[in-house]
């Protein structure tokens, strides 16, 4: 494994080696895998995915297959104005060791085709290919970003050029209303991102917003930083073809108490446990995130009740009193969480209600939980009302613990909830799932709370495993205990 640094700050290791920490005052390139499309050479980014690091007082987090897990992970972008041709070189590993390479999501029906270290394959339109190796997700995926021809950037525009730039925590980018910010191709920012009460602005092109240094402590005391990029009291706000990375603990991106926002062709990387959530639209309505890639070492998309103060401090406030959740769109878009939820609802649930939430034509590649936790959760720490819920043609991969999760928590790692708030979960469609492969077996469980606060009208129709559809709650390996009602299988 070898990193190309055209700065200085570069370090150098053996292929079996963890991946380094790279210095901040350089960017990531490696030449592990060489990528052209449609002939001409486009640079490819090392990352790292960090597991068993210290957690809670130095002691050692939970670990995937019981061991640390320090393979990198790599990424590239391109912009295509139709179908390209891509070819891919693997310099990373010798000619012998590759077995399979094959291109997810596998909706996509890419045909692999493979010449020694080199493989083919033809992208017709915009979206994310992932490339995995002889099967196995842990060890060096490339992901390629596909997107439209980047639009020219206003003439008032911020703008970032291409190379490093080292703004770190304390001087934020700010925007204010009317305001774009513009990451060129090429440019790589070290930084955050910040707006409040700002209306009509818009964070576009195809650079790179990275946060690599720890900044503070997270709540267990672990390495953090502050969060990539945080807008709250907006409204009108775009989001568009950046890619974001994160090699410390921390949330990639956060709305707060926003209104009408858009998220389209918006790529995260940042597989570091713990608390690195991808995406986490608070107490915000009408938001929108399609055709977008997230890769969290946590939930990939977390949909929260988290305003009205510190929930580790101040957890009883009334979800009444809170700005509601609504009318939130997914779309479009392909996920991967290393160790946690893909999309969950909570756990910090403050929010007057929590309704509208549409997840559609989606694809998860890859799935780990702990504690039992789902590839979709809703899971209230708090007592509220959260209904209409839909899932819908969406694609599991690999799943290695349960596939939905709808449990009440009355705290989950130290935080603190409040279930004497009345709520409960409803009106809940899944339809047209499928997953591929589930560790051992079929696993899925709704629990309601207590009489008053239950689970209730859940409707299942046309989900499967494999080939094979799921006809009754025995098929799906549901649990449910006495507080849920009105579960049924729709075309049985």
């Amino acid at each position: 494994m070898s990193l190309d640094n055209n700065n200085p700050g570069g370090v150098g290791t053996s292929a079996d080696a963890a991946v380094p920490s790279v210095a901040a005052s350089c960017i990531p390139l490696t030449s592990d895998y060489q990528v052209r499309v449609n002939g001409a050479s486009v640079p490819v980014y090392i990352m790292p995915t960090r597991y068993g690091m210290p957690f809670h007082n130095g002691q050692p987090m939970p670990v995937y297959g019981g061991k640390p897990w320090t393979q990198p992970m790599y990424f590239a972008c391109a912009d295509i104005p139709g179908p390209v041709p891509v070819s891919v070189s693997m310099g990373c590993l010798a000619a012998g060791e590759i077995h399979t390479v094959t291109a997810h999501p596998l909706s996509r029906r890419i045909e692999v085709k493979r010449d020694g270290m080199r493989v083919f394959f033809t992208v017709d339109q915009p979206g994310t290919v992932t490339l995995v190796v002889n099967g196995d997700h842990r060890t060096r995926p490339l992901h390629l970003f596909f997107s439209p021809p980047v639009e020219t950037p206003p003439r008032d525009a911020i703008v970032f050029e291409p190379g490093f730039h080292d703004l770190g925590y304390e001087k934020p980018i700010t925007l204010t209303n009317g305001q774009t910010l513009y990451l060129a191709p090429g440019a790589w920012v070290e930084g955050v991102i910040r707006a409040h009460g700002a209306r009509n602005i818009r964070i576009m092109g195809r650079g790179v917003l990275a946060q690599r240094r720890p900044g503070n402590k997270d709540y267990a005391g672990g390495a953090s930083a502050p969060a990539g990029i945080v807008l709250s009291d907006c409204q009108d706000v775009s989001i568009s073809g950046i890619v974001e990375t994160r090699g410390v603990g921390g949330w990639c991106s956060m709305l707060s108490n926003c209104d009408r926002v858009r998220l389209q062709d918006y790529h995260v990387l940042a597989s570091v446990v713990w608390s690195a959530d991808g995406f986490n639209p608070c107490n915000s309505r009408d938001v929108t995130l399609e055709r977008s890639f997230i890769r969290s070492g946590d939930d990939s998309i977390a949909i929260k009740g988290n305003t009205g103060g510190n929930v580790l401090t101040l957890p009883h406030i009334p979800p009444s009193s809170q700005p509601p959740v609504e009318n939130i769109l997914i779309r479009n878009c392909v996920f991967w969480s290393d160790h946690n939820e893909v999309i969950a609802i909570g756990c910090e649930t403050r929010a007057r209600h929590i309704r509208s939430i549409r997840i559609s034509d989606c694809d998860v590649l890859f799935h780990y939980a702990h504690e039992g936790l789902g590839v979709f959760g809703i899971v209230p720490l708090h007592g509220t009302e959260i209904s209409g819920i839909v899932y819908e043609n969406i694609r599991v991969e690999h799943c290695e613990e349960q596939l939905f999760c709808f449990r009440f928590l009355d705290s989950i790692w130290g935080i603190p909830g409040d279930q004497s708030f009345p709520g409960g979960i409803s009106n809940v469609t899944i339809r047209n799932v499928t997953v591929l492969h589930q560790k051992d077996g079929p696993r899925s469980e709704f629990t309601g709370y207590a009489a008053d606060k239950r689970i209730e009208q859940v409707s299942i129709e046309n989900l499967r495993y494999g080939d094979k559809p799921v006809t009754d709650a025995a098929g799906m390996g549901l649990r449910t205990n006495s507080h849920v009602a009105g579960v049924r299988f729709v075309g049985r």
